[in-house]
């Protein structure tokens, strides 16, 4: 049988590592379409056909809709998905592919428009390999009606799978078996993305923004993925795989080393000590944080544990084993638990909880939980609860106005006298933080700080908001800049003010794993910083080089530039004149994109 053709793909890396899996495609509903063998192939193909009509009568029923909306000149497009699940030509491919190869009807329709997809976007005339748009829809829909709704299982996959999508939620790492995913590759997204930022705290190597991986790539397809060059080949030859060997294996020995050297204190070179705390969100994450010695959950984030859950919202039960095990896990170190920070489009339908065009400046974070208050109540409850277990703090995301943090101590003070009489039962004070990350935030510190037992500045949402840059844009992502002198003199603002008011003050955004941000912030006055647990020793093993005078000083100097390329070239000077550990691979995080083109 002869070998498939190697082929090069060049996207972002977003997630630094290289492993080599098989390819294992998801939808847009990040479902996998497998083969399965079918004995009855006669019934297999009736099973197809059925679900082609009832896409037909779907498609009819909304054509009509759309006319009575919008006209019947807008809605021929409809007709031309009609058109498409008639045509007899199409039809024949897939229940030939059922019939000869005894496969799913659901594998044979996405074989047959993965052909197409590929013959379309193989033609010049731009007009036309758009076309393959509409082919794409007509054939998705016969596919969700044949697969219903039921996520697939994970049980029967192997372990080495590199998963291959347009795009990936962050809610579809609830579901996924992590233990059987080697890497991820994507056609949208980018480093800034969230998606982006759990794949380095799980350490699975990613690459996004790929053109035209999805449709070249097939479930089982032989893939090697480099999170560093942001470089994945399809069918590699055995000559590239003995040339990639040695960093294959130095990835996947590199944790193992990292861990060994993790110690449990984090001192500068002068002796002050800097508490270093892990961000999770998933389970994986809490024996990570624990091995490479975190002195805490500076943030966990709960988002996932709605999103993930499979019928409606998490009950007290539910939310509290999860908080209960983390906060029994990191015992004697805190938890600090961000109640739900999502839009209402996420979670809710219906009139109380309209959809929304533009989420990050909506109806999400603290706003959504002062509105939705049962399942804000049944939060702080699971939160106040798990505290018999140890050290709990509660964080409140997206705070603008001092009136939203009096209302939501008071309905955590409600819930607190509620638990107490109903469970008769002494429940621990519980420190309640303040997110900074909005530029109103900034500005009202002083007010918000004294109502707030402790302030978290969300580094991500901050530059996000400050800079009015959609990260997920890619037409903008290179104006996402931590380095801007703006976002360094509203993070230089922070510390002073919660210096003044002796409140702690920790850094929970991407930055702090970075070794050159973190020496940047131990010296405007950050001494808690929070990241991806794997990040923690090596951040460790950079601040152990530096001490409090120079972090001081590149701080005080990289205030006085006017452009975040500036801050760029002179912090990455500074601090590997300081550092003896090799911090090449870190340059490129914070180096300023140039402008898209």
């Amino acid at each position: 049988m002869k070998a498939k053709q190697e082929k090069e793909f060049l996207g972002e890396g977003v997630s630094p590592g290289v492993v080599f899996g098989q390819a294992l495609k998801l939808d847009k509903r990040n479902r996998a379409i497998l083969k399965m063998h079918v004995d009855d192939v006669e019934q297999e193909a009736r099973r197809l056909l059925d679900a082609i009509e009832q896409s037909k009568e779907q498609l009819s029923v909304l054509k009509c809709r759309l006319e009575e909306k919008i006209g019947s000149e807008h809605s021929v497009i409809l007709d031309t998905h009609i058109l498409i699940l008639e045509d007899p030509t199409l039809q024949a491919e897939i229940l030939d592919c059922i019939r000869k190869k005894h496969a799913n009807s659901e594998w044979a329709v996405m074989q047959a428009m993965n052909r197409i997809v590929r013959a379309y976007e193989s033609l010049e005339d731009a007009y036309f390999r758009e076309k393959h748009n509409d082919i794409e829809d007509a054939l998705e829909r016969v596919i969700a009606n044949l697969s219903g709704d039921s996520p697939f299982s994970w049980s029967n996959l192997p372990g080495d799978l590199i998963i291959v999508s347009r795009d990936f939620h962050p809610s579809a790492f609830a579901t996924m078996d992590l233990h059987k995913v080697r890497g991820l590759v994507l056609e949208l997204g980018g480093r800034t993305s969230h998606t982006a930022i759990i794949s380095r705290g799980l350490r699975l190597p990613a690459v996004m923004g790929i053109r035209d991986i999805f449709p070249s790539t097939s479930t089982g397809d032989a893939l090697l993925v480099n999170g560093d060059d942001g470089q994945v080949i399809l069918n590699p030859t055995q000559k590239r795989m003995q040339r990639m060997r040695g960093r294959i294996e130095a990835f996947g020995t590199t944790a193992a080393y990292v861990l060994e050297k993790s110690g449990q204190t984090t001192l500068t070179r002068d002796g002050t000590p800097v508490s270093l705390r892990a961000n999770t969100e998933l389970p994986y994450e809490l024996e990570a944080a624990k091995r490479c010695g975190a002195e805490g959950i500076g943030l966990f984030r709960s988002e996932l544990l709605f999103f993930g859950h499979p019928q409606g919202l998490p009950s007290v039960q539910e939310q509290l084993r999860v908080y209960s095990k983390l906060v029994r896990e990191m015992k004697p170190h805190p938890v600090a638990v961000r109640t739900l920070d999502a839009g209402s489009e996420k979670l809710f339908d219906g009139e109380d909880f309209p959809g929304q065009y533009n989420s990050a400046m909506g109806l999400r974070g603290i706003r959504l939980s002062l509105k939705a208050k049962d399942m804000f109540r049944s939060q702080i409850e699971a939160i106040l609860r798990s505290g018999s277990e140890g050290n709990v703090e509660i964080v409140l995301p997206m705070i603008s106005t001092v009136e939203e943090i009096r209302q939501a101590r008071s309905l955590i003070s409600e819930v607190r006298d509620s638990v107490r009489k109903t469970s008769k039962s002494r429940l621990r004070k519980v420190p309640v933080g303040a997110m900074i990350e909005v530029p109103a935030a900034v500005f009202a510190l002083e007010v918000l700080a004294r109502e707030a037992d402790f302030l978290c500045v969300g580094t991500n949402d901050l530059i996000q908001y400050m800079l009015a840059v959609d990260r997920e844009n890619p037409h903008v992502a290179y104006l996402f800049q931590p380095l801007h002198p703006t976002v360094l003199q509203c993070l230089a603002r922070i510390a002073d003010v919660a210096a003044k008011l002796k409140k702690p003050a920790r850094i929970c955004g991407e930055i702090s794993s970075n070794p050159f941000f973190a020496v940047l912030l131990l010296g405007l006055g950050y001494t808690q910083l929070s990241m991806n647990p794997l990040s923690i020793p090596a951040i460790r093993r950079v601040l152990h080089e530096v001490s409090i005078d120079d972090s001081r000083m590149i701080a005080d100097q990289a205030l006085t530039f006017s452009t975040a390329r500036e801050v760029c070239s002179y912090l990455t000077h500074a601090v590997s004149e300081l550092v003896k550990a090799d911090l090449g691979h870190y340059v490129r995080e914070i180096s300023v994109p140039d402008e898209m083109s």
